[in-house]
C-alpha cells in the first residue's frame, strides 16, 4: 500500500496548481498571447517516510530556495533540481592523508629507552607498550653506547608506530605497532664470506711481525691458542720462524667488516712444521692435524702468564736458600704476585692447603696416571678445595711467595705414574681422537684444504718448507 504524500509535497502541489490557474486566466486567447512560451513541468515522486527522515538528518541544502523560470528560456524536459550535500566534519578529518616522521638517535652512556624517547616527545604509554613487547628478551634494557635507535611517529596522532634498535651492522630488533600493542621481530643480515691468505716471518715476536704483515690481532691470538699446546710462544719462538693462515673475511655491501674463522694454519718453529685444520663434528668445531689428531692436548704447556723461567727443571740444582744440592723437580715461572694460575688439564683436586716448604699448594689428579702440582701460592680461588672437579684453563689459585720462596713465582710440577717430568719438554698426550665416522669424511676434506694452503704460499715460504723436507 502506497503511503500518503507528506504535507510539504501537498502544499507544493497546491501552489503550482494555483499558479497554473492564474496563467490561464491572464492569457485566455492564444492569438493575443506573446510568442514566448511557458512550459511548466512538475515531476512527482512518491517518497517513503523513512527516506525523507534520512534526508532531514543529512540536512539537504538546495542551491536556491526559489525557482525562477525566464519567459525566453528553452523548454527542457530533463531539468531537475540540484542539491549540495555538506560533508560531515568527522569524515573530512579521516580522509586527510596521514603523515609520518622518521627520527634516529644514538645511544650514549647513561641512556635508557625511557630517557631517549620521552625527550623526543613519545608518550609514556607508548614507551611502556614497546617495553612490554620486549619483556622476555630484554634487548632494550641491554642497549649499549654506540648503538642506534630509529623510530617513526604519526604526525597527526603523535603515536609511535615503529621502533628499531640497531645492535650492529648485521643485527637489529624492530617493534611495529599493531592496533594497541607492538610486535617484536629480529633481523639479521648475512655478510659475504670469502677466503683470504696471509703469511709472516718472525724476527721480533708473533704479534709485532704478525701485525706488520697485515694480520689482525684477534687472528694472532687465535693462532697462538691453536698451536699453544705444541709451541710455547714465550720460550720456543726463534728468529726466522714463519707462519701462514687461510681464513675467512666478511664483507657487507662491498666493505670489509671483519673476519671469520681460521680455516687452516701452518707454523714453522725451530725447524719443525705444524699444521692445523678446522673441522666441525657432532661435539663442535675443533682443530686437527691433517691425519685427524686433535691439536688440543690433554694439558696446557704453561699454567700461568709469566715473565721468565726463574729456575729450570734440574735434578742436581743448588738450592738458593740451603746452598745444598737438591733436585728441582719442577719449573719456576716468575710472575707478579696475584697472577692467576690455571688448571693444566681436566681433573679432580686431591689436595689444597699448606705443605711445608711449598707453602700453599694445589695438587690435581687428571687420571690415567697424570698429576700436576702448583706451589708457593698466595691464595686459592673460590671453589678450590679437595674433591672439586676442574676443567683445563679454570683459575684455581694466584701466584705468591709462601713457603721457602725468595720471590713471587709459581713452582709447577708434572708427574706421570709418580715420576717427575720436565713440564717444558714432556710430550703431552692428545685430546680424545676424532670419531671414526667423522674421520672418514674429514681426511679427503683435509687433503683439499692442505692443497689450497700450499698453493697460496709465496715462493720464499714454499722454498723454506722444501728445505725442511730435504
Amino acid at each position: 500500500m502506497i503511503k500518503l504524500l507528506p504535507t510539504k509535497h501537498l502544499l507544493l502541489i497546491s501552489g503550482v496548481s494555483a499558479l497554473l490557474a492564474i496563467v490561464l486566466i491572464a492569457f485566455p486567447d492564444e492569438k493575443t498571447a506573446d510568442n514566448n512560451l511557458i512550459s511548466l513541468e512538475a515531476n512527482f515522486e512518491v517518497i517513503d517516510q523513512s527516506q525523507l527522515m534520512l534526508q532531514d538528518l543529512q540536512r539537504l541544502n538546495p542551491k536556491s530556495n526559489t525557482v525562477s523560470i525566464p519567459l525566453d528560456a528553452t523548454p527542457s524536459n530533463n531539468a531537475t533540481p540540484t542539491y549540495e550535500i555538506q560533508t560531515p566534519s568527522n569524515l573530512v578529518k579521516k580522509s586527510t592523508p596521514e603523515t609520518f616522521k622518521e627520527q634516529s638517535v644514538e645511544v650514549k652512556s647513561g641512556d635508557s629507552l625511557s630517557k631517549l624517547l620521552s625527550s623526543e616527545g613519545i608518550s609514556a604509554q607508548d614507551i611502556y607498550k614497546v617495553s612490554l613487547a620486549d619483556k622476555k628478551q630484554k634487548t632494550l634494557l641491554q642497549m649499549r653506547p654506540g648503538q642506534t635507535i630509529q623510530f617513526t611517529t604519526n604526525e597527526t596522532t603523535g603515536e609511535l608506530t615503529q621502533l628499531t634498535l640497531i645492535l650492529n651492522r648485521l643485527d637489529s630488533v624492530t617493534f611495529e605497532r599493531n592496533d594497541n600493542k607492538f610486535n617484536r621481530t629480529e633481523t639479521s643480515r648475512t655478510p659475504e664470506v670469502v677466503q683470504a691468505y696471509k703469511e709472516a716471518e718472525i724476527n721480533n715476536s708473533l704479534f709485532v711481525d704478525g701485525l706488520r704483515s697485515g694480520i689482525d690481532q684477534p687472528l694472532l691470538i687465535e693462532l697462538a691458542n691453536i698451536f699453544g699446546w705444541d709451541i710455547d710462544f714465550a720460550l720456543d719462538i726463534r728468529k726466522g720462524d714463519s707462519l701462514s693462515i687461510l681464513y675467512e673475511e666478511k664483507y657487507l655491501d662491498g666493505e670489509k667488516i671483519g673476519h671469520g674463522n681460521i680455516i687452516a694454519a701452518q707454523f714453522i718453529n725451530n725447524g719443525r712444521t705444524y699444521q692445523a685444520i678446522r673441522y666441525q663434528t657432532e661435539k663442535g668445531a675443533n682443530y686437527y692435524t691433517p691425519d685427524g689428531l686433535a691439536m688440543r692436548k690433554a694439558f696446557i704447556r704453561t699454567p700461568v702468564d709469566f715473565t721468565r723461567i726463574s729456575s729450570k727443571f734440574n735434578p742436581n740444582r743448588l738450592h738458593p736458600i740451603f746452598k745444598t744440592s737438591r733436585p728441582h723437580r719442577g719449573v719456576d715461572y716468575a710472575a707478579a704476585s696475584g697472577t692467576p694460575v690455571k688448571a693444566a688439564g681436566d681433573g679432580k683436586i686431591s689436595f689444597a692447603g699448606k705443605q711445608n716448604g711449598y707453602g700453599n699448594v694445589v695438587i690435581i689428579d687428571h687420571g690415567k696416571g697424570y698429576q700436576t702440582l702448583y706451589a708457593h701460592l698466595k691464595g686459592f680461588s673460590k671453589g678450590t678445595k679437595r674433591g672439586a672437579r676442574v676443567q683445563q684453563g679454570n683459575i684455581i689459585a694466584y701466584v705468591g711467595q709462601t713457603g721457602w720462596a725468595t720471590g713471587p713465582h709459581l713452582h709447577y710440577e708434572f708427574r706421570i705414574n709418580g715420576t717427575h717430568k720436565n713440564p717444558v719438554t714432556v710430550k703431552l698426550p692428545n685430546d680424545d681422537p676424532m670419531p671414526k665416522n667423522d674421520l672418514k669424511s674429514y681426511l679427503p676434506y683435509a687433503k683439499q684444504v692442505v692443497a689450497t694452503l700450499s698453493n697460496s704460499h709465496s715462493p720464499s715460504f714454499a722454498q723454506k718448507l722444501a728445505s725442511l723436507k730435504e
